[in-house]
C-alpha cells in the first residue's frame, strides 16, 4: 500500500527514517489514520498517526529513531528522529485496570508500621482500609495521628498536587494554587518552604512563588533567576518579570535565541519575544536565521514577519510554506531565503552573516 494521495506531498517533507519506517508499515498492512500539526510536533514538522502498532520493528531506540512508549489519550508510541519536529504515532492502548488500592493502602501501612516501630501484628495486611485502627491501643493510636499529617489539610492536599504524573506532564498542569487561598499562615509558610528547598527545579515551581508573592518569595525567584537553567529563567519572564531589570530580560532572551535549544527553554523565548523585542533581540533572531539549525530558523523567520507587520501572528500559517524554506541545511538555499526575508521586511540582510 502506498502512502494516500492528500497526505504525498506533506509525506515528502518527513526525514528519511521515518519515511521509511512509513512505508514499512504500510507494506505491513497498517493504514495512515490521519495526518497532523501541532503537539508533539513543532508547528514547522507534521504527525502521522497510524491505525494500528508498529510491527515492522522493534518498538525501541534505534541510532537513527527516538522511541518513546507514551500511551496517552491521544497516542501510544511515538517515533522521531534527533531534530523531534515529525513524529509517526501509535493509536492509544486501551486503558489500564485501575490499581488495587487495597494492595496500595496495605503497602502504605506496612511501610508506617516499619517507620513508626509498631508492630506487624497490629498492622494486618489483609485488613488495611477497614478497621486495623481498632487493634492498637490508645496510646498508640495518639502516636500514629501525631505522626500522619491529616490528608485532607490544605498542606497535605497541596503537597499531593506537586506530584507530577505523565498526564501532568503532557497538559502541563501546575500544582493547585487555588488551595493557597484556602491556607493558614503556618501552612503558607510550610508550602513556602517546601518550595523554596526545592531550589526551583521546574517552572511549577517558579509559579507557585510568583503565586505566594512574598518578599522570602520574590528573593528566592531573583536567585533562580540568576542560577536557574535557560528553562527555570524562561518560567520567571512568564510568572514574575517585576524581580528582573530590562537588561537582564533582554540578555538571557538573547542568550537562549542565540544558543538554546527546545528542552532549554527557546520555546518558551519565542513566546516573550512576541511582546517583548528591544533591538538586540531583534538583532539575535536575525543572526540565528543563519546560525541556528533549520527547525529553529523556521520559527525565527516566522517571529520576524510578524514583528515587521508582515504576518498577523508570530507563526502565520497563510505564510508558513515560505517559513519551511528555512528548514535546510544547505546553507547556500538557506542564505538564499534569508535574502528575500530581509528584502520583504526592509532590513539590511548583512546583520544576518558574522
Amino acid at each position: 500500500m502506498s502512502v494516500p494521495k492528500e497526505y504525498e506531498q506533506e509525506f515528502a517533507g518527513f526525514p528519511a527514517v521515518l519515511q521509511a519506517l512509513v512505508l514499512a508499515e504500510l507494506s505491513a498492512g497498517n493504514t495512515i489514520k490521519r495526518m497532523s500539526h501541532g503537539h508533539p510536533a513543532a508547528p514547522c514538522g507534521a504527525c502521522i498517526c497510524l491505525s494500528k502498532p508498529i510491527s515492522s520493528q522493534p518498538r525501541e531506540k534505534t541510532l537513527d529513531l527516538d522511541f518513546y512508549d507514551r500511551n496517552n489519550s491521544l497516542y501510544a508510541g511515538e517515533f522521531t528522529d534527533a531534530t523531534r519536529h515529525f513524529f509517526v504515532l501509535e493509536p492509544p492502548r486501551p486503558s489500564e485496570p485501575p490499581p488495587d488500592m487495597n494492595a496500595i493502602r496495605a503497602q502504605l501501612y506496612r511501610s508506617y508500621a516499619e517507620a513508626n516501630g509498631i508492630p506487624l501484628s497490629q498492622i494486618k495486611a489483609e485488613d488495611a482500609g477497614r478497621s486495623w485502627n481498632n487493634e492498637l491501643s490508645p496510646e498508640e493510636r495518639i502516636i500514629r495521628a501525631k505522626a500522619m499529617p491529616d490528608p485532607n489539610s490544605v498542606l497535605a492536599r497541596f503537597k499531593a498536587s506537586m506530584i507530577i504524573d505523565y498526564d501532568k506532564w503532557h497538559d502541563g498542569i501546575g500544582y493547585d494554587l487555588d488551595l493557597l487561598a484556602q491556607a493558614s499562615p503556618d501552612e503558607l509558610r510550610s508550602i513556602e518552604d517546601m518550595l523554596i528547598n526545592r531550589s526551583n527545579s521546574d517552572w511549577r515551581d517558579v509559579e507557585a512563588l510568583a503565586a505566594l508573592n512574598t518578599n522570602r518569595a520574590k528573593e528566592a525567584l531573583k536567585q533562580a533567576f540568576n542560577a536557574g537553567s535557560s528553562a527555570v529563567q524562561m518560567a520567571v519572564h512568564s510568572y514574575a518579570p517585576e524581580v528582573m531589570t530590562k537588561q537582564q530580560r533582554t540578555a538571557s532572551l538573547v542568550k537562549v535565541l542565540l544558543e538554546g535549544d527546545r528542552s532549554g527553554g527557546l520555546s518558551q523565548a519565542l513566546m516573550h519575544v512576541g511582546s517583548f523585542h528591544p533591538p538586540q533581540v531583534i538583532a539575535a533572531l536575525l543572526r540565528g536565521l543563519m546560525e541556528q539549525d533549520g527547525g529553529t530558523a523556521c520559527h525565527f523567520a516566522a517571529m520576524l514577519y510578524f514583528l515587521h507587520g508582515k504576518s498577523t501572528s508570530t507563526f502565520d500559517w497563510d505564510h508558513r510554506p515560505f517559513f519551511l524554506r528555512f528548514n535546510t541545511d544547505d546553507m547556500k538555499e538557506r542564505e538564499k531565503v534569508v535574502r528575500e526575508l530581509c528584502a520583504t521586511i526592509g532590513v539590511d540582510p548583512d546583520r544576518c552573516f558574522k
